[in-house]
C-alpha cells in the first residue's frame, strides 16, 4: 500500500495513539511491580486489600483517559491508513483491555492472587507489543 501523507490529522491520531499507550502501560507496570509490593509489605490482608484497591481507584480515571486517547487514535489511524501494523496494533490493544476486564472480575471473585498478578503482568506484556507496532508506521 502506498505511504499515507503525514497531516495534521494523522500527526494528531498518532499522538493520541503513542501518547495514551504510553501513560496506560506505565501505569500498567507500576501497577504490577509498585503497588502489589507496596500492598505486601502494608501488613495483614486487610490492609493489603485496602492499598490495592486505593493504588486502582486512584489509577482508574487516568487508565480510562490514558485507554480512550489510545483507541481513539488507533481506531483512527487504521480507518485512515488501513496499515498491518496499525491492525496488529489494535488487536493487542483489544486483548489488554480484556486483560484489564479480566483482572476486574477476578478480582471481585475469590480467585487466587497469584492468577490475578499473572494477568496483570500481561497487560504491559500486550501494551509493549502495541508500542513496538507503532514504531515503524507510516505517515
Amino acid at each position: 500500500m502506498a505511504r499515507a501523507a503525514q497531516t495534521p490529522t494523522t500527526t494528531a491520531l498518532r499522538a493520541l495513539r503513542d501518547v495514551g499507550a504510553a501513560a496506560w502501560f506505565g501505569g500498567s507496570l507500576m501497577g504490577a511491580s509498585g503497588l502489589n509490593a507496596a500492598a505486601d509489605a502494608a501488613g495483614g490482608p486487610q490492609d493489603r486489600e485496602r492499598v490495592v484497591a486505593a493504588g486502582w481507584a486512584r489509577w482508574t480515571p487516568i487508565f480510562r483517559a490514558a485507554a480512550a486517547a489510545h483507541l481513539l487514535g488507533s481506531v483512527g489511524l487504521l480507518a485512515r491508513r488501513r496499515s498491518t501494523a496499525d491492525l496488529v496494533g489494535l488487536g493487542l490493544t483489544t486483548a489488554a483491555v480484556g486483560a484489564v476486564a479480566g483482572t476486574a472480575v477476578m478480582g471481585a471473585k475469590e480467585v487466587p492472587e497469584t492468577t490475578i498478578h499473572a494477568v496483570e503482568w500481561t497487560i504491559p506484556a500486550l501494551l509493549a507489543g502495541v508500542i513496538l507496532s507503532g514504531i515503524g508506521g507510516k505517515g
